[in-house]
């Protein structure tokens, strides 16, 4: 499949389709079983080119395995994520902080999307590498600096009513990449997500970069809106043209 947008935001890194199989594909790099992996490396390793598959087996981190779509792993975090996530419980590890206090963290776990997907594998890889008449993503997330993003938005909101095509909720990374937007992707008009402000996994992450992630038929819609739009235009070439490779 061909994206006209990597050209057009000059993009770094490649767009990545999410698909969900019950197959594994061959030739895939996947994390060893039994093996503590976080998600958001694997996603840059597809953004560089790579096919990466994740399974409820090859998937240790309880949040990955809830921000990939395998069931509410956190029923099973070892004295409650909402203390985790929060201030702590004595005799467990020490909180993250990221939320005030365990009744405001176990509202948030209440409220995120939480699935079991019905299929075995997400399998991720660049979308230049989608058959589309086989194949069908669920979404497309692009990896992006500040600037691409601005264009992302712009595009986004380009052919719908309203301001708030894109929206930036809380969450953990792999949350932001993958059961937050699938959970968009079921609405009329729906959302992009932008992703990986999680502050655990900034480290992991270029400076300046954050996740766009979008339901594969706004992807398609965003590719078809190009022509006519500010991408064609001046004030987007200035832009581009500080982008460096």
């Amino acid at each position: 499949m061909e994206s006209r947008l990597i050209d057009k935001l000059k993009l770094q890194y490649l767009p990545v389709a999410f698909l969900m199989m019950d197959e594994k594909p061959a030739d895939v790099l996947e994390a060893r079983e039994g093996v503590w992996t976080c998600v958001v490396p694997f996603f840059r390793a597809a953004a560089k080119g790579k096919m990466v598959v994740f399974s409820r087996k090859t998937t240790t981190c309880l949040g990955g395995k809830v921000g990939m779509g395998f069931g509410n792993a956190y029923m099973n975090f070892p004295g409650g994520i909402e203390y985790f996530l929060s201030a702590g419980k004595e005799g467990f590890r020490e909180g993250e902080g990221y939320i005030k206090t365990p009744e405001l963290a176990k509202d948030f776990v209440d409220n995120l999307p939480i699935t079991d997907i019905p299929s075995e594998y997400v399998v991720l890889k660049p979308v230049t590498q989608v058959n589309p008449e086989s194949e069908t993503p669920v979404l497309v997330s692009f990896y992006v600096n500040m600037d691409q993003l601005s264009a992302l938005t712009v595009l986004a909101n380009y052919n719908s009513p309203g301001i708030d095509r894109v929206r930036i909720p809380f969450g953990a990374g792999c949350q932001s990449l993958f059961i937050l937007p699938l959970d968009e992707s079921k609405n009329e008009t729906p959302k992009a997500v932008v992703g990986l402000l999680d502050v655990t996994v900034r480290p992991m992450v270029d400076k300046n970069y954050v996740s766009f992630t979008v339901p594969y038929q706004m992807f398609l819609e965003m590719e078809q809106n190009i022509s006519g739009s500010f991408l064609e235009k001046e004030n987007w070439s200035r832009v581009r043209e500080r982008i460096t490779e």
